[in-house]
């Protein structure tokens, strides 16, 4: 079955699209978020106004703060008295202003009427203005006072900028430790989620996807989700109250140069969009590539043993050797981009503040404008290209969520399997029936037609043939791994069709003892009772019906031995006693049993013939047989063949007429391994 390639698959997509579906991992805490949000946008008002203070202290302390105005009309003069909010002081020869405190308005109007002089002025306590240069012929204590009123001021707004600043720290830090805890719950309850969803989840679906590739989806996807809330909707929200606020204050503080700067936008914005375009297909292409690699790397970890048996290591490094070349030439691609981005931000950044000092420069000369305006503009323009210099950064964040988005609420919009019709009856002796049952994997490629066979409970029913004979299908459509299409027959347990049983209930009369089989990390206890609560007594009397009682004696711990994953420590035969144990201890009503077909030596083999007496005792059993000396005494053999039973009847029977039963166990026995014939 060909494996779906599921990142190659993924179409256009927008954030907004699952927006809500993110927002729903934060429940009951979205508050938190919206508080985030309010407090990004006060922190935003806090880094505008540090500029304005740099401003003040310049124009109103730092140089002398008063500029004249000749030539005023006796209008225009009663205007600064009585609008000037102060800012202004009227003199027998015109008046003085102090230009940074000067309404916009008045301001505007002197500066467009050319009447400011662009010498500065300093106010003496006797109510006196004297120029710069007039300063330094004053007697020192005249001066003192000056300095020393200039000085005054300049340490409250030091100490205003001060506060400002740790005001900033202390909103910047709430803000990033309440989207920290946002996005660690979200990631926390999208991973409980998905895990609960993937076990409710069809074969089919494990059949198409590596494992490799869901665990990406767990770990990796999951946390780009995180930094989405860390990284991206806080910064957003801060970046465009600043962007915002930061237009408006240029244009209330200079609304020509403001205007002029605005030049620079139409070449930005195509420059983001060129930006965006290329960088989100080569994202695209990375993540397809990632999962390839990522899939490789599993695979030839897990397939070590294999790779080294058949001395394919080499041939194992040039396929990822290729693999990984593929993804550094995209990469490649994407540093092309960014190095072509990156600077060319860098060079209209440079060319705003060219602008900045040439046309303000010449204004301040001429009095249309103060230093501490001029330096102010030059502060804003860095923090106007600072969210366009973190785009890229940003971005890359911003697509990494947007894709892992997406492939997370695939898993989660893929159908679960069907619970069935609720059905779960207590009681049943195990009878199995199988009804003119056909089946395909995929369209055109049928593995059962038309199979057709009882088990009365309590019996044991061997199914055997050549490989790919559809043995081991017949066991998962019994448990339902794989749904019968409508008119291709019916399975029937205790009578009942399967699909009318509720789908756990109906696994639960079953132990599935499996050929390959599964252990997982932590105890052989926990491995033989699945973490199910098991009584000692019921525990003791299933080891000692599988015959384990030998196994744990030579385990330093007994039951408490750790296992690895998968269970290397353990021999084959012992696997498969601890599979015989982990039936024993389900109690289960069916026993489906995919045989093993590993060499054994004679002593476990002896003690796995033993176990498997106890296991069928009593139980209604299908047994997918390999070693046919173990299948002897079955109540009824079905010898399939290409999809289909050609033969039926006991050992006996079967050998007399010697058809293919007859031949595969003449050829096994025959074998010097003295199997393999029948898988």
């Amino acid at each position: 079955m060909a494996v779906r390639r599921e990142e190659e698959k993924l179409g256009t997509f927008t954030l907004l699209r699952h927006g809500a579906r993110i927002m729903g991992y934060v429940r009951g805490r979205a508050w938190l978020l919206w508080v985030c949000m309010a407090v990004s946008v006060v922190q935003a008002g806090v880094e505008l106004s540090l500029p304005l203070l740099v401003r003040k202290g310049l124009d109103a302390y730092i140089l002398p703060p008063y500029s004249a105005v000749r030539n005023a009309d006796e209008v225009l003069l009663g205007r600064l008295e009585s609008e000037s909010e102060g800012a202004a002081v009227v003199t027998r020869d015109g008046a003085f202003v102090r230009s940074a405190d000067l309404p916009r308005a008045l301001s505007e109007e002197l500066k467009a009427r050319g009447l400011l002089t662009s010498e500065r002025y300093h106010r003496l306590p006797s109510g006196e203005f004297v120029s710069e240069a007039e300063l330094g012929g004053l007697d020192p204590q005249s001066r003192r006072a000056v300095l020393q009123e200039q000085r005054g001021g300049l340490l409250v707004l030091a100490a205003l900028y001060v506060g400002l600043l740790v005001a900033n720290f202390l909103l910047g830090y709430g803000v990033t430790y309440g989207l920290n805890d946002l996005g660690q719950r979200a990631v926390a309850r999208m991973r409980r989620e998905l895990f609960s969803h993937l076990h409710r989840l069809p074969i089919r679906f494990f059949d198409e996807n590596p494992v490799g590739r869901l665990v990406t989806r767990l770990t990796n996807d999951t946390a780009a989700l995180s930094e989405l809330f860390t990284s991206v909707v806080a910064t957003a929200v801060s970046d465009v109250a600043l962007f915002a606020g930061i237009l408006v204050v240029l244009f209330s503080l200079d609304a020509g140069l403001a205007a002029r700067l605005l030049l620079l936008a139409p070449p930005l914005f195509l420059l983001a969009l060129w930006f965006k375009s290329r960088s989100q297909r080569i994202y695209r292409e990375l993540r397809v590539q990632l999962a390839r690699l990522n899939t490789f790397l599993q695979e030839a970890v897990q397939g070590v043993s294999v790779l080294k048996a058949f001395t394919a290591e080499a041939r194992a490094s040039k396929r990822f050797h290729d693999l990984g070349a593929e993804n550094f030439r995209t990469q490649m691609r994407l540093i092309y981009v960014f190095a072509v981005f990156r600077p060319l931000i860098d060079a209209f950044a440079t060319a705003a503040v060219a602008l900045v000092v040439g046309y303000g420069g010449l204004q301040a000369l001429g009095g249309g404008a103060s230093i501490g305006t001029l330096v102010a503009f030059l502060i804003y323009l860095k923090m106007l290209f600072m969210p366009l210099q973190d785009l890229a950064e940003k971005f890359n964040i911003v697509q990494s969520s947007v894709v892992a988005s997406e492939r997370l609420f695939r898993i989660l919009d893929t159908p679960e399997e069907d619970p069935g019709g609720g059905l779960a009856p207590e009681e049943g002796g195990g009878a199995i029936a199988f009804e003119n049952v056909s089946f395909a994997y995929e369209e055109g490629q049928t593995v059962l037609k038309n199979v057709s066979f009882e088990v009365p409970g309590g019996t044991t029913v061997a199914l055997v043939g050549p490989t790919g004979s559809g043995k081991t299908t017949l066991t998962s459509l019994l448990l339902r791994f794989y749904p019968l299409a409508k008119g291709d027959g019916r399975i029937l347990v205790d009578g009942h069709p399967v699909e009318s049983w509720d789908v756990h209930a109906l696994r639960r009369r079953f132990a599935f003892v499996q050929q390959d089989l599964f252990l997982f990390a932590g105890s052989l206890r926990e491995n033989v009772t699945l973490r199910e609560e098991v009584t000692e007594d019921r525990l003791k009397a299933a080891l000692g019906a599988s015959r384990m009682s030998a196994v744990i004696e030579r385990l330093a711990g007994g039951l408490d031995f750790p296992v690895n994953e998968r269970g290397t420590v353990l021999s084959q035969g012992e696997r498969q006693l601890v599979s015989f144990c982990r039936a024993l201890v389900a109690e289960p009503r069916i026993l489906v049993l995919d045989e093993a077909t590993a060499s054994v030596d004679s002593k476990t083999e002896s003690l796995i013939q033993e176990a498997l007496k106890e296991l069928l005792k009593g139980r209604t059993a299908l047994v997918v047989a390999h070693r046919l000396s173990t299948i002897q005494d079955a109540d009824q053999i079905l010898v399939l063949h290409k999809g289909r039973i050609v033969e039926r009847g006991t050992h006996a029977e079967l050998l007399a007429r010697g058809g293919l039963y007859a031949h595969l166990y003449h050829t096994q026995f025959a074998s010097p391994l003295g199997e393999g014939a029948a898988g």
